[in-house]
């Protein structure tokens, strides 16, 4: 028998981009899914157009509940999925049509508890994806996690992945709630809790990067400090350290120094270090704590930005572009 995925749309004031998320869903070929919106507490038009799309297809159901933020709404989706596997699309980006169908044969064999694709950054229909020559793999949970740290095809979203319903309520794991970047926080704990991962580079998803609403559009105090929280949730954790070797907790810390370079630039860029003093300085502590050479710091845009913070230069960098 084919498994159910239950497809969850967290909905909070997306009028503008509800329905092309939708039905990228609907013109999947493959159809053994049901979706689920929860309407977070909208005050625009997206709740009626929930309920328009309740009343026109059988499969499609909606929850509608105060907001309490994303993870709550994923949260929420899980405990009322009837799908043995269940898929987090962002409501305002959208799937490639082919996404079911070229991945049902992975999802029939109920084998992987996690399905991990990748994505595109567009900033309009009109952006097309270019996927790189097809590679799938499978691995071990903390393979697949070794590999999402090593920033390589395998991202640490979830909106690029499929779960199985299981692993969430077996190992006890939820969305954080009230946190931004909620992925951060979650994934490496679902990677580290399943046995066997499905991994292919083919981008099946189109991430909006010109949302002025998605939360990486501006920056305020809790962004920083939630992601700078996650990121030292992942390094610093016993049940993380407790799984690595001693080559792979290397590979953890480059992929910290990695995280905090790109805070700790954001800080400047936006031009709130001085504003968030206490964060700044925490980051700066923790990058004087985890030392490394340039060339272990993998995409060059970062590797630059490390120079430069190890030359005392990162702020002026910055300042100087601003004022262009």
């Amino acid at each position: 028998m084919k498994p159910l995925l239950t497809v969850v749309i967290p909905v909070y004031n997306v009028e503008k981009y509800l329905k092309r998320c939708v039905e990228s869903v609907l013109v999947q070929g493959w159809h053994n899914y049901d979706i689920l919106l929860v309407d977070d507490g909208s005050t625009d038009s997206s709740p009626q157009i929930c309920d328009d799309y309740v009343k026109a297809y059988d499969f499609i159901s909606v929850i509608h509940k105060e907001n309490g933020g994303l993870s709550e709404a994923r949260n929420t989706g899980i405990l009322h999925a009837k799908g043995e596997y269940v898929y987090f699309p962002d409501s305002d980006d959208w799937l490639e049509p082919q996404t079911f169908t070229e991945l049902a044969e992975v999802l029939e064999s109920q084998e992987f508890e996690l399905v991990s694709f990748n994505r595109e950054f567009v900033k309009g229909e009109e952006d097309a994806i270019v996927s790189d020559p097809l590679v799938t793999q499978v691995f071990g949970g903390k393979d697949a996690f070794v590999q999402m740290l090593k920033h390589s095809y395998i991202t640490g979203f979830a909106n690029d992945k499929i779960y199985k319903k299981s692993l969430f309520i077996d190992n006890n794991i939820s969305f954080p709630k009230g946190k931004y970047y909620e992925d951060l926080g979650t994934n490496y704990k679902l990677f580290l809790s399943t046995k066997n991962v499905f991994a292919t580079n083919q981008k099946y998803y189109h991430y909006l990067i010109d949302n002025p609403d998605s939360i990486t559009q501006s920056w305020n105090e809790q962004k920083f400090s939630d992601m700078f929280g996650f990121y030292k949730d992942i390094f610093y954790s016993d049940f993380v350290r407790s799984q690595l070797n001693k080559e792979e907790l290397q590979i953890s810390q480059r992929y910290y120094v990695n995280g905090l370079i790109h805070i700790l630039a954001s800080l400047y860029k936006s031009k709130l270090d001085k504003n968030y003093g206490e964060i700044t300085s925490e980051v700066k502590q923790e990058l004087e704590k985890n030392k490394m050479t340039c060339s272990e710091v993998k995409s060059i845009p970062n590797r630059i930005k490390y120079l430069l913070y190890r030359l005392h230069l990162l702020n002026l960098a910055f300042t100087i572009q601003g004022m262009k």
